[in-house]
């Protein structure tokens, strides 16, 4: 799939479901053959993800993602540790994820079913360097994030 330059995606993701999703990476790769290996988080946003899919056309999207709820000293300047491609979303089904279940993380299994959406991510794995969020533009935006920024949801930004 060709990868769009026109604009990226920050979003946060609890540390345990990046983990745990890792995890389950390496057994989906294991086992299908035939299959799109991908992993589904879920979201409330559901504006943004439709937005998204409308710019993004047939293309993936570069996501930076930064590991909320970690149990790690965070730095000062919030960082961006993981990457994925982002792929498409699907609307849930009574708050859960109506594809199949092999795509989320075992982590998630005690979420409670409220998400509208859920977005799905090729190629995730830990960045080799951080990003500094504070280098970081939110799209059509004229400066970048306050160095201490940490985001709270899904966010379009400037290709890095």
């Amino acid at each position: 799939m060709v990868k769009t330059h026109s604009f990226a995606m920050l979003a946060p993701v609890p540390e345990m479901h990046l983990l745990s999703a890792m995890e389950t990476i390496a057994h989906l790769e294991h086992e299908l053959s035939n299959e799109t290996v991908k992993i589904a988080f879920g979201s409330m946003d559901f504006e943004l993800f439709r937005k998204v899919d409308e710019l993004r056309g047939d293309k993936s999207v570069e996501v930076l993602i930064y590991a909320s709820h970690s149990d790690a000293d965070q730095p000062l300047d919030s960082e961006a540790f993981w990457h994925g491609l982002y792929i498409g979303h699907v609307n849930s089904r009574n708050g859960r994820y109506p594809g199949k279940a092999q795509f989320r993380p075992p982590s998630t299994a005690t979420d409670k079913p409220t998400w509208a959406s859920f977005w799905e991510v090729q190629d995730l794995k830990p960045l080799t360097y951080p990003r500094k969020i504070g280098f970081l533009k939110g799209l059509g935006k004229k400066s970048c994030y306050n160095s201490r920024f940490i985001p709270e949801g899904p966010l379009l930004i400037e290709y890095p």
